[in-house]
């Protein structure tokens, strides 16, 4: 026993660690860095193998999104998970036009691996090129880093609405039921402390507490619908207006123009150049040739002289 305690003490992958200001307990690693999850399993669900991978790529490095889904022959989904790093970073807005700072962290990463639907279960299976269980970047140093990891579901949602309406979560601590007795809701702060008390290997960071927040604003109902469902994620953007949806599209617009014009532009500055290199390229054999009639010039002198030379003469006196 005291050599168990030792070695408790000693061990500092199950402290909490600081990242952004947040707390996290890392997970340890289930397999070796930047790895693929196991082939093959057994899961009754596509949330069920979402959560498993999704586990244990955040614990090695790296977070899995789903790329695309689609049916085979016999009726059954076929889903591809892919790097959240994949795909080519998006053309930007220029500075001048840009509401707000983005940044992206896409790299054109190609790992990737198939969730396939089979008649009673869901299984893992690798690509056929060994490429795509490569990674084109090193391990993340967290997975604070990865918004896909930072998912709330639908009870750690309805936790958020309990502690800000009354500070009362549905499941509560001795730590919670001394925040519930204020009169007013816990703040921001203070739910994330409560909800990694609970969910310790969860990353989560207190702008993820502010989303969660403003999407039960925007739609409360939802909370009660998700926990019915048992959801992985019940929060959600809103549907852009009108107004908002011609405004981004206008944007899109005007970069693509922006982009085609820079394009048009470098095409046009290749073929001054090319003219350019045209017209010195003749240059250069104009004055070639002219070389060559001076020469020639040269020599029918010298070749009149020499006819015009003593002979000449001689035949001038006789």
């Amino acid at each position: 026993m005291e050599v168990d305690a030792s070695l408790a003490e000693g061990d500092d992958s199950l402290e909490p660690k600081m990242v952004d200001g947040a707390p996290f307990v890392p997970r340890t690693p289930m397999g070796e860095m930047m790895s693929a999850p196991p082939e093959g399993g057994s899961f009754p669900t596509l949330e069920a193998v979402h959560k498993s991978v999704l586990a244990y790529c955040t614990s090695v490095g790296y977070a899995i999104v789903i790329g695309r889904s689609k049916k085979t022959v016999p009726g059954l989904k076929k889903v591809l998970f892919v790097c959240d790093r994949a795909g080519k970073p998006p053309s930007r807005v220029s500075p001048e036009f840009r509401k707000r700072k983005t940044s992206s962290r896409k790299c054109d990463c190609q790992f990737g691996f198939f969730a396939i639907e089979q008649r009673t279960q869901w299984t893992i299976r690798y690509r056929p090129d060994p490429q795509h269980l490569q990674h084109n970047h090193g391990p993340s140093e967290s997975p604070l880093l990865h918004p896909a990891a930072r998912k709330l579901d639908s009870k750690m949602v309805a936790a958020v609405k309990a502690l800000k309406e009354n500070g009362e979560p549905a499941k509560t601590t001795p730590r919670e039921r001394a925040a519930a007795d204020s009169s007013t809701g816990v703040s921001v702060n203070e739910t994330l402390e409560i909800l990694q008390g609970e969910n310790p290997h969860v990353p989560l960071l207190p702008r993820d507490i502010y989303n969660a927040r403003a999407a039960i604003n925007r739609n409360p109902q939802k909370v009660a619908t998700g926990l019915a469902e048992n959801r992985p994620a019940i929060y959600s953007k809103p549907h852009p207006t009108a107004e908002e949806r011609i405004r981004a599209d206008l944007r899109k617009e005007l970069a693509k123009a922006r982009e085609d014009f820079d394009k048009y532009k470098e095409d046009k500055q290749k073929e001054v150049d090319e003219l350019k290199k045209k017209l010195v390229e003749k240059d250069q054999i104009i004055e070639r040739f002219e070389m060559f009639i001076d020469i020639c010039n040269q020599r029918v002198m010298v070749q009149r002289e020499r006819l015009g030379g003593p002979e000449g003469s001689g035949n001038n006196g006789t």
